[in-house]
């Protein structure tokens, strides 16, 4: 059985003994070698200890970035100067002190822009950064960035027109997920080891599947205000290489306020003695099993936790095709505001100006069939959904599926304007037909690393949670990255390779 003693037995896999290390590093490439072995946590610690700079640290970072990026397209607001200007200066305090970061170009920042990856809101310089920036501020963080998005979140996939496409680290010629592919890349890359992002449908998993990397949505109302409202389906946290990393970012950016829905979650700092009850179902809303290989891998890993000491048993989501159809009819009325705005700033139709991308527009077109009333009863189908689907959790702790139907999709094959919209709505659909429920019903989900395909591309498992208990989900991680290591498994495209 998994125990306190083989988690700290087997920490050095993610790197936390290089923090107690004693060792000069003389150049880049030396702190390159520590960023490929240690997290976020542990550069901090050295950092306090005076054993290595916050300078040494964002010179390294911002190398990697030049060298690699090029090819990625992650980073496409670029602070560089500026997080090279702020490191002497930095205070080292903060469990981040002087860690470079990155966010996503949906959370504002002072003297930058966000765009959400449209050309609606290309020149939307900000004055003040949102709560969750100070936050992350606060921390310790350097920030160097900001990262690519399509645009307002709206694909499984990061690319569109303002910001181009982002490539995967593990096949340039794939995408790497979305809507926080650039943050994904850019951790998978090894620029940075942690880095913001947020969730409307899968916009943390899908990433963190397709590059190979951790990544947890946290309940609804979980966090301070970030990128999203948190009123609706969408919350911020992070992608990171270590568990450890994300829990603690999570840990600091809860609501702690006194209209906040859920109990703060103490740091997960490790695992549990806990053994849990775990359901695990293959098939998405429509009734299919994902690719083969996916289904293997979630089938590894339903082994993997029974091995672990869990009781896993299969079962059956109670979630069928109708969801598509009413997650449409609320989602789509946000492209309806969206297209509305484009029309209201041009003076002329989005059609006109071709302001939007293709495929949203689109979606909004297709949204404006819908009814207020269509609406209301895609709501109520919600609440309902989400008692019955509390009734079906109550049997178990955690269930498992996978995190999308295949691995990362070819670049274009989730954005081409010339394919025709109801083609490119169905592959969109199909392929990200397991995370979205998750939003709707405002539950903890998260995307651990299980392998890869015979291509080389990674693999996630997806696990989810009652709401509020992300604990558990962490608890769990903490093990299956012990258990199945997967720090030592370098993208082709990062500072491995340099």
């Amino acid at each position: 059985m998994f125990s306190r003693r083989s988690f700290l037995c087997s920490v050095a896999a993610v790197g936390v003994t290089a923090a107690t290390s004693t060792r000069t590093f003389a150049s880049n490439a030396d702190i390159r070698q520590l960023m490929m072995s240690t997290d976020g946590l542990g550069l901090a610690k050295l950092v306090k200890a005076g054993e290595v700079t916050p300078r040494e640290l964002v010179e390294a970072s911002v190398d990697a970035a030049l060298a690699l990026d090029a090819r990625l397209n992650a980073i496409t607001t670029p602070m560089y100067g500026q997080a090279l200007s702020k490191a002497d200066g930095m205070r080292r305090q903060g469990p981040f002190a002087g860690v470079p970061f990155v966010v996503k170009d949906n959370l504002d920042v002072a003297g930058q822009y966000t765009t959400h990856g449209s050309r609606v809101y290309s020149d939307n310089l900000q004055t003040r950064s949102a709560p969750l920036a100070l936050v992350q501020e606060a921390a310790g963080f350097n920030l160097i960035g900001k990262t690519n998005m399509p645009e307002v979140g709206a694909l499984p996939v990061t690319e569109g027109q303002l910001l181009g496409p982002c490539h995967n680290p593990w096949s340039l010629g794939h995408s790497s997920g979305g809507s926080s592919g650039g943050s994904a890349a850019a951790v998978a890359a090894g620029i940075v080891p942690v880095a913001h992002a947020s969730d409307g449908g899968g916009s943390i998993r899908i990433p963190a599947a397709c590059c190979g990397v951790f990544g947890l949505k946290p309940s609804r109302r979980r966090m301070v205000w970030g990128a999203s409202d948190q009123t609706t389906y969408a919350v911020d946290n992070c992608v990171s290489r270590s568990v450890r990393d994300s829990a603690m970012l999570f840990a600091l950016g809860q609501d702690r306020s006194p209209t906040a829905p859920h109990a703060p979650v103490p740091f997960v700092a490790g695992p549990s003695d806990r053994r849990l009850r775990i359901g695990f179902d293959l098939k998405n809303f429509y009734g299919e099993l994902p690719d083969p290989e996916v289904q293997q891998a979630i089938e590894e890993t339903a082994k993997l936790c029974e091995s672990l000491g869990h009781e896993v048993f299969e079962t059956q989501s109670p979630v069928d095709a109708e969801f598509e159809l009413r997650f449409n009819q609320i989602f789509g009325f946000r492209m309806v505001g969206l297209a509305d705005a484009a029309a209201a700033r041009a003076g002329r139709s989005p059609e006109e100006t071709g302001m939007l991308d293709v495929f949203v527009r689109q979606w909004a077109d297709f949204a404006r069939n819908f009814s207020p009333e269509d609406e209301a009863r895609a709501s109520q189908y919600m609440v309902d959904l989400g008692r019955t689907y509390a009734e079906w959790m109550a049997d178990m702790d955690v269930f498992l599926s996978p995190v999308m139907a295949g691995v990362a999709p070819p670049l274009g094959w989730l954005f081409d304007p010339e394919v025709p919209f109801e083609e490119m709505f169905a592959r969109i659909a199909a392929f990200g037909s397991y995370t979205p429920i998750q939003n709707t019903l405002g539950l903890p989900g998260m995307s651990v690393p299980a392998g890869t395909n015979a291509q080389g591309l990674p693999i996630g498992s997806h696990f989810v949670a009652p709401a509020g208990r992300e604990d558990v989900l962490f608890e769990l991680a903490y093990e299956l990255e012990a258990a199945r290591p997967w720090w030592g498994q370098w993208a082709p495209v990062s500072i491995a390779g340099l």
